[in-house]
C-alpha cells in the first residue's frame, strides 16, 4: 500500500542502504539456541514489542528456512520506522511439527514467559497450527501463520482470530481441473498422508473434480506413524506405493515423504516419459539432493525430470516492483539468500510467506498505535482492559493477556489489510485465510548447466471467489516445451467396444451362403424330380422341410457371426440368434427322427399292418411338437424380464487390452456378450437339455435298427449316420456354451461350425445318395430287384421263412420221386395201360398242384 497509508514519516527507501543492514546475529549459527528473545540491535533505546514465533526445526515438516525470511521483516520494519517509538523483536520457540509440542511450547514459551507477546505466529506446520489457533484467542492473542494452508481453518467458530498467508488448498482443485484440461488427463491418482491438511485437501478436490464428467480421481494414503502397518516404511517394503494404472501421481506429503516416494519411483523405473509427478511448489530448492534415502542427486533427478509442482503463494510477476516494504523481490531474494548462508542452513525454505506475516502485524500494529495515540476514547477503554489506574494512558507496551481491546482492534485491522507483498497483493477473506489470485505453476526440467530446477511454465489466475479464470501458459512455454517428446498419457484405460473379428465373420458369412445355396441346390432337386421312383419314395414333403431347417440353421449362423458395438442392437441380435437356431435345429431334425422311427417302427413291429404305418403327416406332427416346445421354452424366457436375454459390456477375455505408442497407451476391448439378470445358464440348459433328449431318442432308434439292410427302398442308414453325427456337434456346442461363455470369437466360431456341420451333414447324407441313384438309374428300374432280398430280425422271422422255403423244397423232390416211380409201373404193365394211365394221370396231376413254385422271394 502507499506510504501515506502508515502513520509515520521516513524518507524513500534507498535500495543501496536496505542491502547494506546486516541480520542480527544468533548465539548459535545452527539455530540449536532456541526458545529465548531474539533481541534489537544494542543500543537501540526503542521500547521493544515482542512477537512470540513458532516454527519446526524438526518432525515431518521443517521451516527453518524461513528465518531469514522472518529476520529481514523485522529489521525492516525497524530500520524504516514502521512502528514509531517502538522496535520489533521476536521469541523464537519450536514445535518439531508436533500438536503436544506445540501445546506445551505455546504456553511455557508465549504465555508463560516474559515479555508479553503482542500477537503470535505460529505454529510451524499445520498440525502444530491448529492446535495452537483453537486456543490462542482465550488469551487474547491474534495468530497469524505463514506455513499452513489447511482448509479446516476456514471455521470461524473454532479460529476466531486466526489468519494465514497462505490461501487454502482447496483451490489447488481448480488448477488440477485446468492442469487436466490442457494436458487432456482424466485420470490421476494422489498418495496423501494422514494429516488434516492434506486429507481434506485431497478430499476437496476428489469432490471438486469428480463433479467434471470423465474424470477418475483416485487416492490412497498413509500413515505418519512409523510404527503403523500402513505407513510410508511398510508401503514402500511391500511395493505397494504405485499399485495402480495411473501414470499421474499428486504427491500430498511433507517434504521427507515426498524424497522417499521419489526415490522409490526411482527404484520402480516409475519416471518419464511414462510417469509424472505433481508435487507441492513449497518445497525449498534442490530439496531432491537429499542424503537421508538410497537414491544419489542424480537418480532423483532422473526420477523428477519433466514433472510438475503447484503451489498457491506464487512469487509476484514484475520480479523489479517495489513493494510495501520497499524491496522488490530480486532485492528480497538476494537479501534472504544472504540470511541463509549467514546461519549455514542446509535447508532453504521460500520464507516469502513469513516475510509478509511479518510484515502484515507491523502494518497493524501501526495502525493499533495510531488508534491509541488519536482515539481517547479507545486509548481508556484498552487501559481498563489492562487494568490499569484511572485515567492512565495505555501504550502498547501495556498489553496484557487480558485485554481483548486491542485483541479486537488488532483483528479489526487484520481484516481490513491490503497491501503489496512479495507474495503478490496481501489480503484476507471473511474466514482470515489469504484471498489467492494466482496458482503457480512449474516443471522440474534441466537447465542449460545440466542441472535440475524448477521453471515457471504456466499460471492459473483466480477471481475473488476463488475460481479460476484459466490455464495460461507463460511467455515462451507452451505444450511443445512443456512435452518435447509428446504429453504423457494419464495412464487411463481407454475402453474400446469391438466386434467379432472381421476375418472370422468373412469366414462364417462365406460358410452360410454356402450352406443356404445347398440347400436351396436340394430344393431345386426334390422338386424337380419328385416324380420319379425313387424320390417319390423318400417323401418329397418331408425333404422340403429338411431343406427348411437347414436353411435357418445356416441363417443363424449369420446372426452368430455378427457383433454390434451398440448395445440395443446385440441385444435383438442375442434374441434372435437362439430363436433362428433352436427352431432350426428341430426343424432340420425333425425329419431325421421321424424317418428313423418309421424303420424302426416297420422291422421292429411284431405284427405289421400296411395301414398302421408311420405316415409322412404323423412326421410332420412330431415337428410340430418339437418346434412347439422350443416356442414354449422361448416365450417364457422372452416374457420374464429377469430372464430375458439382454447385451452385457464385458471386458475381452480374448483381446483384454491393446499397448501402443511410446508412451504405451492401453485400451481396454470391451465386447458385447449375451446374458440375462438371473438364470440365463439354467434355462439354456433345459433348452439343451431337451435337444440332448431328442438325440438320445435318436440314437436308441438308430441302434435298434443297426441290422436293417434295405436297398433302394429307404436311407436309413444314413439317417442313423445323421443322428451320431449331429449328437456329437450338439454336445460340442453346449461344453462350449458352458465353458467359453465370454470367449465371444471363439464361442461364436464354435457355435457356427457346430450348426453348420449338422445342418450340412444332414442335407449331404439325405440327398446326396439319391442324387448318385438318380443319376445312375433315372427311371428307377432297379429299386425292386428281382433277387431275394434277405431280412434279419430280431424275431427269427426271416429264419422261419427260409426253413419254409427249405421244406418246401424237400417236398418237391418228393413229388418228383413219386412221378418217377409212376412212370415205370406204366411201361412195365401195357395190358393195364388204360385205367392205370388215367388213374396216374390224376394222381400226378393233383400232386404236382400243391407243389409250391421254385421262386423263393418275398
Amino acid at each position: 500500500m502507499p506510504q501515506s497509508v502508515l502513520s509515520f514519516s521516513c524518507p524513500r527507501f534507498i535500495p543501496l542502504c536496505l542491502l547494506a543492514f546486516t541480520l542480527i546475529d544468533t548465539t548459535s549459527s545452527d539455530l540449536q539456541g532456541l526458545d529465548h528473545v531474539y533481541p534489537v540491535a544494542p543500543g537501540d533505546t526503542r521500547t521493544p514489542l515482542t512477537l512470540g514465533l513458532m516454527l519446526s526445526f524438526s518432525g515431518d515438516y521443517v521451516n527453518k528456512g524461513a528465518i531469514p525470511g522472518i529476520q529481514l521483516a523485522v529489521d525492516t520494519i525497524n530500520r524504516v520506522g514502521v512502528l514509531p517509538g517502538y522496535v520489533l523483536e521476536y521469541s523464537l520457540t519450536d514445535s518439531k511439527c508436533d500438536q503436544t509440542v506445540a501445546l506445551t511450547k505455546f504456553f511455557e514459551n508465549i504465555v508463560w514467559s516474559s515479555p508479553p507477546k503482542v500477537a503470535f505466529i505460529g505454529g510451524g506446520c499445520e498440525n502444530a497450527t491448529i492446535e495452537t489457533a483453537k486456543i490462542s484467542y482465550f488469551f487474547n492473542l491474534t495468530q497469524m501463520s505463514c506455513d499452513s494452508s489447511t482448509p479446516e481453518a476456514e471455521d470461524r467458530t473454532r479460529f476466531k482470530r486466526y489468519f494465514q498467508t497462505l490461501p487454502n488448498d482447496i483451490h489447488l482443485s481448480q488448477a488440477f481441473v485446468q492442469i487436466l484440461n490442457t494436458f487432456n488427463w482424466t485420470k490421476l491418482h494422489t498418495i496423501e498422508l494422514e494429516y488434516r491438511l492434506f486429507v481434506q485437501t485431497v478430499d476437496r478436490l476428489i469432490s471438486s473434480v469428480d463433479t467434471h464428467l470423465g474424470y477418475n480421481i483416485t487416492a490412497s494414503s498413509f500413515s505418519g506413524s512409523y510404527q503403523s502397518t500402513n505407513s510410508l516404511n511398510s508401503i514402500i517394503l511391500r511395493g505397494t506405493v504405485f499399485r495402480t494404472e495411473s501414470r499421474i501421481f499428486y504427491l500430498a506429503m511433507y517434504l521427507n515423504d515426498t524424497i522417499r516416494v521419489v526415490c522409490e519411483a526411482y527404484h520402480q523405473n516409475k519416471v518419464q516419459p511414462l510417469y509424472v509427478f505433481i508435487t507441492l511448489g513449497w518445497y525449498s530448492d534442490g530439496w531432491w539432493d537429499s542424503s537421508t534415502v538410497n537414491c544419489t542427486r542424480h537418480q532423483m533427478e532422473i526420477a523428477l525430470n519433466r514433472s510438475l509442482a503447484i503451489t498457491l503463494d506464487p512469487q509476484i510477476r514484475d520480479t523489479n516492483m517495489t513493494t510495501s516494504s520497499g524491496l522488490s523481490f530480486n532485492q528480497y531474494r538476494k537479501l534472504y539468500l544472504e540470511g541463509v548462508s549467514r546461519l549455514n542452513l542446509s535447508d532453504v525454505y521460500d520464507g516469502e510467506p513469513c516475510f509478509d506475516v511479518v510484515w502484515s502485524y507491523g502494518i497493524a500494529l501501526n495502525r493499533t498505535i495510531r488508534d491509541l495515540k488519536y482515539d481517547p476514547a479507545f486509548n481508556k477503554l484498552a487501559a481498563a482492559a489492562s487494568h490499569l489506574p484511572p485515567n492512565s494512558t495505555f501504550y502498547m507496551e501495556n498489553f496484557t493477556y487480558s485485554n481483548d481491546v486491542i485483541l479486537e482492534r488488532m483483528y479489526q485491522h487484520l481484516s481490513n489489510l491490503s497491501f503489496i507483498g512479495v507474495t503478490g497483493n496481501v489480503s484476507f477473506g471473511p474466514s482470515g485465510i489469504r484471498v489467492p489470485a494466482n496458482i503457480r505453476i512449474q516443471q522440474y526440467r534441466y537447465n542449460s548447466s545440466g542441472q535440475l530446477q524448477r521453471f515457471d511454465i504456466a499460471s492459473v489466475p483466480l477471481d475473488s471467489n476463488g475460481q479460476s479464470q484459466g490455464f495460461h501458459f507463460l511467455p515462451g512455454e507452451s505444450l511443445d516445451t512443456t512435452w518435447p517428446a509428446g504429453v504423457p498419457h494419464d495412464g487411463r484405460i481407454d475402453k474400446r467396444t469391438i466386434g467379432i473379428e472381421l476375418p472370422l465373420t468373412i469366414v462364417l458369412y462365406i460358410m452360410a451362403t454356402a450352406g443356404i445355396i445347398l440347400s436351396i441346390a436340394c430344393v431345386v432337386f426334390v422338386a424337380v424330380y419328385r416324380n420319379r421312383k425313387l424320390i417319390r419314395l423318400t417323401s418329397p414333403n418331408i425333404n422340403y422341410i429338411t431343406c427348411g431347417g437347414c436353411m435357418v440353421l445356416y441363417t443363424s449362423i449369420f446372426f452368430l457371426a455378427i457383433q454390434s458395438t451398440d448395445e440395443t442392437t446385440t441385444t435383438a441380435i442375442c434374441n434372435v440368434r437362439i430363436w433362428l437356431w433352436a427352431i432350426g435345429y428341430s426343424v432340420a431334425f425333425g425329419p431325421v427322427l421321424g424317418k428313423m422311427y418309421r424303420v424302426y417302427y416297420i422291422f421292429n413291429n411284431p405284427k405289421p399292418n400296411k395301414k398302421q404305418t408311420v405316415k409322412d403327416w404323423m412326421i410332420v406332427v412330431l415337428i410340430s411338437v418339437l418346434v412347439g416346445i422350443d416356442v414354449v421354452i422361448l416365450v417364457i424366457v422372452t416374457a420374464v424380464p429377469e430372464l430375458r436375454t439382454t447385451a452385457i459390456l464385458k471386458q475381452s477375455i480374448e483381446f483384454p487390452q491393446t499397448v501402443t505408442g511410446p508412451f504405451q497407451d492401453t485400451t481396454i476391448n470391451c465386447i458385447f456378450i449375451c446374458d440375462s439378470q438371473k438364470g440365463y445358464t439354467i434355462w439354456h440348459g433345459v433348452l439343451f437339455g431337451y435337444k440332448g433328449l431328442i438325440q438320445v431318442v435318436a440314437i436308441l432308434l438308430a441302434f435298434g435298427t443297426r441290422k436293417v439292410k434295405v436297398k433302394g427302398l429307404n436311407d436309413s442308414k444314413y439317417i442313423a449316420a445323421i443322428i451320431y453325427v449331429t449328437s456329437i456337434c450338439l454336445v460340442v456346442v453346449i461344453i462350449s456354451f458352458a465353458t467359453l461363455r465370454e470367449e465371444v470369437n471363439t464361442l461364436a466360431a464354435i457355435y457356427s461350425l457346430g450348426f453348420w456341420c449338422a445342418a450340412t451333414i444332414i442335407l449331404l447324407l439325405v440327398f446326396i445318395p439319391k442324387f448318385i441313384a438318380t443319376y445312375k438309374d433315372p427311371e428307377g428300374e432297379t429299386v425292386f430287384p428281382p433277387t431275394v432280398i434277405q431280412v434279419e430280425s430280431e424275431h427269427g422271422k426271416v429264419a422261419a421263412l427260409e426253413k419254409r422255403i427249405q421244406y418246401l423244397q424237400q417236398q418237391l423232390a418228393n413229388e418228383h420221386q413219386v412221378c418217377d416211380n409212376l412212370k415205370r409201373l406204366t411201361i412195365s404193365h401195357d395190358s393195364n395201360l388204360g385205367s392205370i394211365e388215367v388213374l396216374s394221370q390224376r394222381d400226378f396231376d393233383v400232386s404236382c398242384n400243391h407243389i409250391p413254385p421254385t421262386d423263393t422271394s418275398c
